[in-house]
């Protein structure tokens, strides 16, 4: 599902560039890198701009009855961006309708997810709740683009993660051990033989 949210909320930003109620279209929309500064340098060719990247922050929350975990309050962000060749305040303001800047990017995006259910089956509607500027750095000053984060939270279902809902009971423990400086086991030694040490435990109770 998180990743479903995630190509949801980007198909949003395209489709609304494609059909025109934007004025403007997306050049790049993927979800976040790990390392911002790491993907501009690393980069094959030039960024094409504006762009968009979705993440996915955690969950805030989660709901639980009788069988278990049942939905999580998810937090995601979409990170925007815009490149202008003058000064920093451009990039912000942007260069008119067909260029935007950084705000107006933002501005646009709260209004095309605010209250969207992105048509996933089970989740709830997008609750926007924070907006603020990416802090720049070395690369994106030298980039000329400016940066912008819009956190919002969904309520998401919980898949569960056994088809039955049940776990197969734990009786037995077992365990092959490397004792270093001797190696000696690996996958390709999956017996006892081979192993530096072995240890099995079964719970008092349990049959082996």
């Amino acid at each position: 599902m998180i990743a479903a949210i995630e190509n949801a909320v980007i198909d949003v930003l395209r489709d609304a560039g494609a059909d025109g109620r934007l004025g403007y279209v997306y050049r790049t929309l993927e979800t976040y890198p790990d390392e911002w500064d790491e993907y501009l340098k690393n980069l094959k060719g030039p960024l094409r701009w504006p762009g968009a990247w979705c993440v996915f922050l955690g969950l805030v929350s989660m709901e639980q009855d009788d069988e278990g975990v049942t939905y999580g309050l998810a937090r995601f962000a979409l990170v925007m961006g815009a490149e202008h060749l003058g000064n920093e305040q451009a990039t912000r303001h942007g260069g008119g309708e067909a260029k935007p800047g950084s705000y107006q990017l933002a501005l646009d995006a709260i209004g095309l997810l605010a209250g969207n259910d992105l048509g996933l089956d089970g989740l709830g509607p997008i609750r926007p709740r924070r907006l603020a500027l990416v802090a720049r750095t070395p690369e994106t000053r030298n980039a000329k683009i400016s940066l912008i984060a819009f956190e919002w939270e969904v309520r998401v279902p919980i898949m569960p993660l056994i088809a039955d809902g049940e776990l197969a009971s734990f009786e037995t423990f077992h365990a092959n051990w490397d004792v270093p400086p001797l190696g000696g086991i690996g996958p390709e030694l999956p017996d006892d033989e081979p192993a530096d040490a072995t240890d099995t435990v079964t719970l008092e109770g349990a049959t082996s």
